[in-house]
């Protein structure tokens, strides 16, 4: 064939096809971040805890501050710290749950409301031994978020398990201030009177508790006890009486 008679390819064109290939190949072989996060939380539900990290990693590339792929990597990361410390290997364990806590800080930054994402960086704060950055974190979302009564409830529990009761029952004001109608508030501030020994206020917190919402955690359970408890006594003075 001559030169004349061969067809004549102009090059632009020609890397624009390939280019128009290329990009078409790339978008069929890339996951989109829904799907890799899907994949990765079911993964950790799964307990492949290693196959979700390897997921959420992918997701985090493409999407570094993805609140739910950062708290499920830090969760993962948490679950590996306690394999370490039924192993006894508390090193290990311990930088675990430092890469734990930088994923969890991550997911805070950019959902500050993110419950879960507090509530678990706290427990590996305190498994840490580091228990007033733990106090100091719920102090300061409360702070944050005055017109939230949940994260008022987790402060008045974090004041409650170190025994600060006056602290405690004070931030279950200030939660039941923003929401009177708090089942949660009430059925928390039942637990600290029991464990000061005020079981009339603690029956009628757990009372209103249940008128609230007849489901909340343990209310009906301290209910009962309190109830039978009461009707026990009330028998003994009766048959005293007699």
């Amino acid at each position: 064939m001559k030169n004349k008679d061969r067809p004549h390819f102009r090059l632009p064109i020609v890397l624009s096809l390939i280019s128009a290939v290329l990009a078409f190949v790339a978008a069929g072989c890339t996951q989109n971040i829904d799907d890799l996060r899907t994949q990765g939380i079911g993964e950790f539900r799964n307990h492949q805890y290693i196959q979700s990290m390897a997921t959420l990693r992918r997701a985090l590339e493409l999407k570094p501050h993805d609140a739910q792929a950062n708290y499920y990597m830090g969760l993962n990361y948490r679950v590996i710290a306690a394999e370490k410390f039924r192993e006894d290997n508390i090193a290990a364990a311990c930088r675990e749950l430092d890469t734990a806590i930088i994923y969890f800080t991550n997911t805070i930054k950019t959902w500050p409301n993110y419950m879960e994402a507090v509530a678990s960086k706290n427990e590996a704060l305190e498994a840490r031994g580091k228990y007033d950055a733990a106090l100091k974190l719920a102090q300061r979302v409360a702070q944050n978020n005055r017109g939230v009564s949940d994260h008022y409830i987790y402060l008045g529990n974090e004041y409650r398990e170190r025994g600060d009761y006056d602290n405690a029952l004070r931030s279950y004001k200030t939660a039941l201030a923003i929401n009177p109608e708090s089942a949660k508030a009430y059925a928390a501030m039942g637990k600290l009177y029991l464990e000061i020994g005020d079981r009339a206020l603690a029956l009628d917190s757990f009372r209103r508790a249940y008128e609230l919402n007849p489901y909340e955690s343990g209310v009906n359970d301290h209910l009962d006890t309190l109830e039978a408890q009461y009707k026990v006594q009330e028998v003994s003075l009766n048959t005293q009486s007699e």
